[in-house]
């Protein structure tokens, strides 16, 4: 059960450090939403202490206005790092699935505020969806991959909703997997971040994608174009063309990245 509260929390984590859409709403709750996505930059670089005061912002914020949906993503996501938070720091279980089910419970209401809104329907899919592999509920999964593409009909270009369909869904089991969706996120992010850090580390989940479809002379392409970079994700690159020569990628190499990407932020954008 630990493990699970973890994972599912993380997961609800995967892509919330990008910002949040802003609707034209007032400066002061725009401010709101800044700071929020300032807060989960932190924790997600391991600055747990200020969860905080980011948990308490939010609820004094959807006090104030009951019904922005906005702000009661965030909320919802402020309440999935209290959870992930007190996983990761040795807190207790309970605690850790209290904050969780308040961060389902907030993500539920901007949904109730605004049926189509897709960063809420994002991460709710995705939480959905990794907490239905772990306890094999197909039905649950499939609802949370129906979310995910919804949020990404929604809005299509993004880069939130996107990241969190490639994201989650790659670390989906394989019966789950939809890898057409999977290469056209992957292709849309690439395309976004450009020759950057984290455009490096797309490229090689791109190639590994690839590899995975019998594709390793496309996949060989992903891995020298990030492999020319001076980015961290150079080295990474260069072991995967070796590896390639060698008999192919490993698969937990491939899982491991993966599982890095969507968890670390500090691996993709550093400090």
């Amino acid at each position: 059960m630990k493990s699970i509260i973890a994972w599912t929390a993380v997961a609800g984590l995967a892509v919330t450090a990008v910002a949040w859409a802003q609707t034209t709403t007032p400066s002061t709750t725009a401010d709101l939403l800044r700071r929020a996505r300032n807060y989960q930059f932190q924790f997600r670089t391991g600055q747990y202490d200020v969860v905080p005061q980011y948990v308490a912002m939010l609820e004094e914020a959807t006090k104030a206005d009951p019904e922005n949906a906005d702000l009661w993503n965030a909320m919802g996501v402020a309440y999935l790092a209290q959870a992930a938070g007190t996983m990761l720091t040795g807190g207790k279980p309970a605690d850790a699935m209290i904050a969780g089910q308040k961060g389902s419970q907030a993500l539920e209401h901007a949904l109730t505020l605004n049926p189509d809104h897709a960063e809420a329907l994002a991460v709710r899919g995705g939480m959905q969806a990794m907490m239905a592999s772990l306890l094999q509920a197909p039905q649950l999964a499939a609802k949370g991959v129906s979310d995910m593409n919804r949020a990404v009909e929604l809005a299509p270009k993004s880069a939130y909703v996107r990241l969190a369909r490639a994201f989650n869904g790659l670390s989906l089991p394989d019966a789950l997997r939809d890898h057409a969706a999977e290469a056209e996120d992957l292709d849309f992010l690439i395309k976004i971040a450009g020759a950057s850090r984290p455009g490096d580390y797309l490229r090689i989940m791109r190639g590994d994608l690839y590899f995975e479809q019998g594709q390793p002379d496309l996949a060989r392409n992903q891995y020298e174009l990030a492999g020319k970079s001076a980015s961290p994700a150079a080295a990474e690159a260069q072991a995967r063309l070796t590896a390639l020569t060698q008999g192919g990628v490993s698969a937990s190499d491939i899982k491991k990245l993966r599982s890095a990407a969507g968890a670390n932020c500090v691996m993709c954008h550093g400090k």
